[in-house]
């Protein structure tokens, strides 16, 4: 039996910092590749330091609304 997964075109990583009594700040960095783990890699070198992250799935439809083509990184 084959069974067939929606896989998604892209990552995007958001990064919490906690910053004491100030607002905490968010980054966010979107990585255009269907492999979450490299894209993992490329997100944590750029939200270094982070508190929390989350990530979401990102479609092709979604990259193309963003301008972001295959292998981009954005932050």
């Amino acid at each position: 039996m084959t069974h067939t997964y929606r896989m998604g075109a892209g990552w995007k990583f958001v990064g919490q910092f906690r910053r004491g009594r100030k607002a905490s700040l968010e980054l966010e960095c979107i990585v255009a590749l269907r492999d979450r783990r490299a894209a993992e890699d490329i997100a944590n070198r750029k939200l270094v330091g982070a508190d929390v992250v989350t990530v979401s799935e990102l479609s092709r439809a979604e990259l193309t609304a963003l301008k972001i083509e295959d292998g981009e990184v954005r932050l």
